[in-house]
């Protein structure tokens, strides 16, 4: 258990870092209104569709603002960055610091909005950076949306 949870945060972590430099242009209001902007598409479409286009619609690839759209059992549904995450439960994982993020992800979005910091290893740097992602919860769904910057 332990090992394929090392393997899944690794992957997510090498998933994440792969558009760096490109989050680090990214704003927190942009990433704000990234999240306000996936949620719409999701009110819009429904779940099922919206899953779809956070995948493939480059829309959703902003200033390499990785949309990720969770249900509240910390299920990824979508990733617009690392799709080998899609279908995984990653409630477990932690980041280098030993902070369950997805967790920390899941109870921000089940009080509607908000921020939350975390770490990872940059797998090309080999440096911890530290990141924040922006998470709302989608009405009307048990899920939410959010989007990270490097801060």
């Amino acid at each position: 258990m332990i090992r394929i949870a090392t393997r899944l945060i690794a992957g997510l972590l090498f998933g994440l870092a792969m558009s760096v430099p490109a989050w680090a242009s990214a704003s927190r209001a942009e990433a704000q209104s990234q999240v306000a902007a996936a949620v719409e598409h999701v009110k819009k479409v429904g779940p099922e569709q919206a899953t779809k286009d956070f995948i493939s619609q480059s829309q959703w690839k902003v200033k390499g603002m990785n949309v990720i759209f969770n249900d509240m059992k910390g299920v990824v549904l979508a990733s617009s960055l690392n799709e080998r995450l899609i279908g995984k439960q990653t409630f477990e994982m932690k980041d280098p610091s030993g902070k369950e993020f997805v967790k920390e992800f899941t109870r921000t979005a089940q009080k509607g909005e908000g921020w939350v910091d975390y770490q990872f290893i940059n797998p090309e740097t080999k440096k911890l950076e530290e990141r924040s992602m922006f998470v709302r919860r989608v009405p009307g769904f048990e899920g939410y949306v959010g989007v990270a910057i490097t801060k």
